[in-house]
């Protein structure tokens, strides 16, 4: 596996966090349904969890179902983000200068089927560049009839407004009453409460052709 060292240093950075409240970004669902990479290039074998179903919930955020093969190295791991560098790249153009953390919100539905699972599921929002590393993320744990909430917020703090990779991970910790074989985990990705969806550069550029346009408007008034 490669570039293992740093991911697993950087998890436990962010994990020590304590990202502040204000100014935190998040997607929107047409922004998380653009989401297309799942890193191949840091990983050897690549992941192999794949998407089953992807679907936009209005007013709920996107639901997946991810099959992940089995709980062993490279099946239990899922990543879903905009990477400039393959893949379409669609986000790797905001601009998160303006805000502290970036911030998702995820909702377990289900895992194989059963909505009362009592296993451990972990995921978190993920960014790239963080301070020196190539990518972090803060995780949370989630659970249907375990130890923790069905629903967190996972907020990463952001130490660079041009971002190479934005995006979730999701994954199967090791152990936490998992089986052996493969599983399909269905659960929501969606805009975290309180966060401002950060507007893509098409948006800035149409805001600022309005803002143009008012002024001319006003000065050719009596």
């Amino acid at each position: 596996m490669k570039k293992t060292t740093g991911v697993m240093a950087v998890f436990f950075l962010v994990m020590a966090a304590n990202p502040a409240e204000a100014g935190d970004g998040t997607l929107s669902d047409s922004q998380i349904l653009s989401l297309d990479y799942n890193l191949a290039d840091q990983y050897s074998p690549p992941p192999t969890a794949t998407i089953v179903s992807e679907q936009d919930m209005p007013g709920l955020g996107v639901e997946f179902t991810i099959h992940f093969p089995s709980t062993g190295f490279p099946d239990y791991f899922f990543y879903d983000v905009s990477d400039s560098s393959d893949g379409a790249g669609t986000l790797t153009g905001l601009n998160f200068g303006g805000y502290s953390n970036f911030d998702l919100k995820f909702t377990l539905v289900s895992v194989d089927g059963s909505t009362s699972a009592s296993q451990e599921f972990n995921v978190g929002a993920m960014v790239g560049p963080y301070e020196t590393y190539q990518f972090a993320y803060r995780p949370v744990a989630l659970s249907l009839g375990g130890s923790y909430p069905a629903s967190g917020i996972s907020s990463t703090q952001l130490t660079s407004a041009a971002l190479d990779i934005v995006g979730f991970t999701a994954y199967i910790p090791s152990g936490q009453g998992w089986s052996a074989g493969s599983h399909n985990v269905t659960f929501l990705v969606q805009p975290a409460d309180g966060a401002a969806v950060i507007p893509e550069p098409a948006t800035w550029t149409l805001v600022a052709l309005g803002g143009l346009a008012m002024g001319l408007t006003r000065r050719r008034s009596p």
